[in-house]
């Protein structure tokens, strides 16, 4: 380690194709050979762009020998994650895409940090020897693998991240209001419950109070808080109690009052005008 760190020094005072060889060598004793391979191209590429003046045929050979033997220790993954848009990390650092294959990403280069998404399907080429694979996706469970690739290996790996639920929680502004999710009774106000991500229909009653019924859309992980507010239930005047018996007095009294205006007049029986037959009208 205090080599490579010396060299690297050097290397950043003044780029020698002859240092990126010797860091190259160095890695490759460490054990880490997607490092070794990438400054062993390094090296040949700075020597042939000084004109082979910086390293000479021995050490140009020698690293394409090393090339040759890393590419054989070298483990190859064929990666499918779904969904295809969780970030992938190996060993706590992102993958970079290869220098010569574009559709091949390494592990053990980048700096370390977070992940990125490189698609539903990924070619990977990494160190022989134990890793740790992580998948993550805002929504959904972390996955975690622990895999040890032997050298040289060709390993066909199937990831899937598992949605996270969500949580719904309910209050009402009345105590004792009932809740009831998807037709189902969940308990009184407040309540909190967790359940798949979708639609879902929550519904809160109270005795003497409005019902409220409310359609909701959760996201996996999400954290949702509902508050449902109970109005006073408004009771239509024909179903009060007294409405019908105040309308039964009105309409007999109608009847009544209907019967005495349109009855005919009464018809006075003849005069009866005793033995004599006299009787005097009266206007």
């Amino acid at each position: 380690m205090e080599a490579i760190a010396a060299f690297e020094r050097s290397r950043a005072l003044r780029r020698h194709a002859l240092t990126t060889f010797n860091i190259a060598a160095c890695e490759r004793a460490l054990g880490r050979y997607t490092r070794a391979r990438r400054a062993f191209r390094d090296a040949v590429a700075e020597d042939k762009a000084s004109g082979g003046k910086e390293l000479g045929e021995t050490f140009v050979a020698d690293a394409k020998t090393y090339l040759g033997e890393i590419d054989g220790l070298l483990a190859k993954i064929d990666l499918t994650v779904s969904p295809g848009d969780a970030a992938i990390s190996f060993d706590g650092r992102p993958l970079l895409l290869d220098v010569e294959d574009k559709g091949l990403y390494v592990t053990g280069l980048a700096a370390p940090g977070p992940g990125s998404a490189l698609g539903a399907t990924v070619r990977v080429l990494t160190d022989p020897g134990a890793h740790v694979l992580v998948l993550a996706r805002k929504g959904y469970s972390d996955v975690l693998v622990n895999r040890t690739f032997p050298p040289g290996s060709k390993t066909t790996l199937a990831l899937e991240l598992e949605k996270l639920p969500g949580i719904i929680k309910v209050r009402a502004d009345r105590d004792g209001a009932v809740v009831t999710l998807d037709g189902l009774d969940i308990g009184t106000a407040p309540v909190q419950v967790s359940r798949s991500a979708g639609s879902h229909t929550v519904v809160v009653r109270k005795t003497g109070y409005a019902t409220y019924s409310a359609q909701i859309d959760v996201r996996a992980g999400e954290e949702l808080d509902l508050r449902a507010t109970l109005a006073p239930e408004t009771i239509p005047i024909t179903k009060k109690w007294w409405f019908w018996t105040i309308a039964g007095g009105v309409v007999a009294g109608a009847a009544v009052g209907t019967y005495f205006l349109v009855r005919p007049a009464p018809t006075r029986p003849p005069i009866d005008g005793g033995g004599l037959g006299w009787a005097a009208t009266v206007q």
